[in-house]
């Protein structure tokens, strides 16, 4: 299992460079995961540092029949909201804002319960191991942070989007924290220098 494990754990870091080379990475998450890389029995996969996302839809869980109009993970605007607006939906506006979800894969079981006790010291306390798998524990680490509003144009959407950040800012707040809890637990004061993108070219 060793030999597994770290191959999908190089295969998690070289997608994460690749993601973060052409633009699709999250753009405040990568320190986050460099923190959780720099534990040797944990890998991240789909991880979001919080966002800000505008959805078409009836209700705002549904996915099926959703779409996506707006999706931000560092801010939203009064004009943002005043853009989308201008378009009428097919069905319903909702303004959502998520905290942020790590998803990480530990070697052993007694690395998931410590990365547990990691994150909910750090606020992350909606987490839990979700599955095993070949590839480790999957571990699932969220916060409470979370706005759900229903948008609509008569709305004083200066206030909604002060509302929105300050939520958002929350979440991101308890990412710091996540980030150096994961660091201290190492007793370092840096992430792992994993420095190799796939190409072999160094990291700036």
């Amino acid at each position: 299992m060793t030999d597994q494990f770290e191959l999908y754990r190089r295969l998690a870091w070289e997608r994460i460079i690749r993601d973060r080379e052409i633009g699709y990475l999250d753009p405040d998450i990568f320190d986050l995961l460099q923190a959780f890389f720099s534990r040797p029995k944990t890998f991240t996969i789909s991880s979001c540092s919080g966002r800000v996302t505008i959805v078409d839809s009836e209700f705002p869980w549904e996915r099926k029949g959703s779409t996506v109009v707006f999706k931000n993970h560092l801010r939203v605007t009064a004009e943002d909201l005043r853009y989308n607006l201008a378009k009428k939906p097919y069905k319903k506006y909702w303004l959502i804002v998520q905290g942020p979800i790590v998803h990480a894969y530990a070697k052993d079981v007694e690395e998931a319960w410590e990365l547990l006790a990691i994150a909910r010291k750090a606020g992350f306390k909606h987490s839990g191991i979700m599955t095993r798998n070949e590839k480790g524990y999957l571990v699932e680490l969220r916060t409470g942070v979370r706005m759900v509003h229903l948008l609509d144009e008569s709305q004083d959407l200066e206030r909604v989007a002060e509302e929105a950040m300050k939520i958002l800012m929350k979440g991101k707040e308890k990412k710091e924290k996540l980030k150096q809890a994961i660091l201290e637990s190492l007793d370092v004061d840096n992430p792992v220098e994993l420095r190799q993108n796939p190409v072999g070219k160094p990291e700036p």
